[in-house]
């Protein structure tokens, strides 16, 4: 017997479990008078709405089967437009694309333009740099003429003895220039006796400057040739 009522009572469980899952309670979030009340003049609101696009469309059917004209008329006159509007569409398209055509030529010429005076610009440059590399290379070349190698090295050595350039020079208080002398190869007389330091001036003492000096240099040989 107990066997029996146990039975019983775990087919009941199952059968309240089965019944519990068939359906499902929704409980609604509580919600203010207000929003309740402006839900539901809202909702109002769509339902008349509805009802007077359907009494629209009613009367227009029947203005139309009045007329004559049945649901396959107003079918053809909708594929009509329909297919008036695809047309304006493609031809609308068209024209675009043909003014997309025009104005893309347009841009390629005027990039195809700057593209060859860009190019132009830096052949330009190139031909400028070489020939700038030219005279570099011509000046060098004419420059080497003079330089000191093993051939001419003797040469040199020997014009330089005998043509010595001085560029030690004092400055006095105005500013001016005091060249020393350029050194003699051959003394000649009694070599004078060093006072001081080399570069030493004595006060009181006129030094003559570089002009002065080739001044009288010049009067020197004027005169000897004379």
């Amino acid at each position: 017997m107990s066997s029996d009522k146990s039975i019983i009572t775990t087919a009941y469980v199952d059968f309240y479990n089965v019944i519990k899952v068939l359906y499902h309670v929704v409980h609604v979030p509580w919600q203010s008078p207000e929003d309740v009340k402006e839900l539901l003049w809202r909702r109002h609101v769509y339902n008349n709405a509805v009802i007077s696009l359907k009494e629209v469309f009613r009367q227009e059917i029947q203005q139309a089967e009045a007329a004559g004209k049945g649901l396959e008329a107003m079918k053809e006159e909708e594929d009509e437009e329909l297919n008036r509007l695809i047309a304006e569409n493609d031809r609308i398209n068209r024209e675009k694309a043909e003014a997309r055509a025009v104005r893309e030529q347009a841009e390629w010429k005027k990039t195809q333009l700057e593209i060859l005076s860009e190019i132009e610009d830096a052949l330009q440059k190139q031909q400028k740099m070489a020939k700038e590399a030219s005279e570099e290379v011509r000046a060098a070349i004419e420059r080497s003429r003079n330089f000191v190698d093993k051939a001419n090295l003797e040469a040199r050595i020997v014009e330089a003895l005998e043509n010595p350039t001085v560029y030690d020079f004092a400055i006095d208080r105005q500013g001016r220039k005091y060249y020393d002398p350029k050194p003699v190869k051959y003394q000649e007389g009694v070599p004078t006796r060093q006072k001081g330091r080399l570069f030493d001036r004595t006060l009181g003492v006129t030094q003559s400057t570089s002009g002065e000096e080739e001044q009288g240099e010049r009067e020197v040989k004027r005169s000897s040739s004379a």
